[in-house]
Parts: structure tokens; sequence; C-alpha cells
């Protein structure tokens, strides 16, 4: 059975791209042989709400990897990028993977 991976994107930061950019991260997903579960889109308020429900579900699925269109789309929350990657890490042992890697 493949891995899970998670995709999180920043609707503020899609530029009206939404679909194409979850397409992108599915079809990354695959090229890295795991199984694309769901998309967690943070609204354009950025509060960290749906980071907050992703680290949840990584947990509660035992999943292990989170993929973004980049690390921007972690950039201006409340914590750092920074911070926010390593509390992933830290909290649901999860690697983020970017489109661009």
């Amino acid at each position: 059975m493949e891995a899970l991976i998670y995709g999180y994107l920043r609707d503020d930061l899609a530029d009206g791209q939404s679909e194409e950019l979850e397409d992108a991260l599915r079809t990354h997903a695959r090229a890295e042989g795991l199984c694309f579960a769901a998309t967690f889109h943070e609204s354009t308020s950025g509060d960290g709400t749906a980071l907050v429900e992703l680290t949840q579900e990584l947990k509660r699925a035992d999943a292990h990897h989170v993929v973004v269109p980049s690390l921007d789309h972690f950039a201006g929350q409340t914590i750092p990028r920074d911070m926010l990657i390593a509390k992933l890490a830290q909290e649901a042992a999860a690697e983020v993977l970017t489109l661009e890697s």
C-alpha cells in the first residue's frame, strides 16, 4: 500500500488557480509514489485553521507527507514558515515536499 500524502494550499496565494495547483499537487504525489488523500485549503484570512486540521489528520491517518506548491504557502501565518515545518515534523513526523523538489 502506498503511503498517504496530503496537500496544503493557501487560497490567497493561488491567484484563482486553486484547481490547477491541486492537480499539480496530485501529479507530484503520484510521481513520488505516494497516494494523494486530500488538500487542506487555508482561507484568505490565513488564521491557520487548515494547518491545525492538517496536523490532526496526519496523526489520525498515521501519514507523514505533505505537499505544497511552494514553501511560501507556509509564510504569512502567525508562526514563521520554518517553525511551521518543524511543528509538522515534530507533531506528525511529516516531511514537506514542494512542487519545486
